[in-house]
């Protein structure tokens, strides 16, 4: 009985997704928000991080495209009511924290030592802690493999977004027996909030675009890089809007409230 109420409510928290918004996408980020830490002291001046938090370094292929991204999420936070304090500020704690405690990421084997990335963060929030930032914000921009279903549409659907395929070429039309088993990389956008003394406030993930395409200049189609990579404002739009909710509500989010969701599961 208890089982079968709780499909019902999932049912019925779908249904309800479904009649506010016809693109429901159960691929949404299930978020992690500290509601009544941002209630008791709201934020409302933040920085933005010039590194991830995860300690890598972006992926070649989109490095290029940081600035931009970083552009949007600064109008965003600004036309929602926040204020962007120099970049410097963040910048200059970072620094002074790598002359401290050195490098912790080794370009050879990729790897990240996770103490000396430990050290460098507290050392950069402690600094942080005298500025009169009430966040700092990390915009990850990341790298993954996400698949084209074999459906009608061939839609590939990651993170709360749903993107057809691309193609190269001068013609639009893909082969019958096409491999749509191929799995291909996409970008999508990670953003974590914490406060200057390192509490987690908010994480969440918003899909941007696929970074590969399907080459039609070839009678044998295949997946190629991508020649103009997050060229498409709205979808870096989308998936901003989807990495900040419920930080900032989305219109029309994809995806089920998670109060919905948290009453289905009990």
């Amino acid at each position: 009985m208890r089982l079968l109420l709780s499909a019902l409510l999932v049912t019925v928290a779908v249904l309800a997704a479904g009649c506010s918004s016809a693109r429901y996408n159960p691929t949404a980020y299930d978020y992690y928000i500290d509601q009544e830490a941002l209630a008791a002291t709201p934020i409302k001046k933040v920085v933005l991080a010039s590194v991830n938090v995860s300690g890598e370094p972006t992926r070649s292929m989109l490095r290029d495209s940081v600035a931009k991204i970083d552009a949007e999420v600064t109008d965003y936070l600004q036309k929602n009511g926040y204020v962007i304090a120099p970049a410097h500020i963040f910048n200059n704690a970072w620094q002074q924290a790598l002359l401290t405690y050195g490098d912790f990421y080794d370009p050879t084997s990729g790897r990240v030592d996770k103490q000396g990335w430990q050290q460098v963060m507290a050392a950069t929030m402690k600094a942080l802690q005298g500025s009169d930032v009430d966040a700092i914000v990390f915009t990850d921009l990341i790298e993954h493999e996400v698949q084209h279903s074999g459906g009608l549409n061939h839609y590939a659907r990651w993170y709360g977004v749903t993107r057809e395929p691309a193609t190269e070429g001068s013609s639009a039309s893909v082969a019958a027996d096409f491999n749509w088993n191929q799995l291909i990389k996409a970008a999508s956008l990670v953003v974590t909030i914490y406060t200057p003394d390192g509490k987690p406030l908010f994480t969440s993930r918003g899909g941007l675009d696929t970074l590969y395409a399907i080459n039609s200049r070839k009678s044998n189609s295949s997946f190629v890089r991508r020649s103009k990579v997050l060229s498409r404002n709205q979808y870096i739009e989308e998936g901003v809007e989807l990495a900040f909710h419920p930080l900032i509500v989305m219109d029309d989010y994809p995806g089920i409230p998670k109060d919905q969701k948290d009453e289905a599961q009990q």
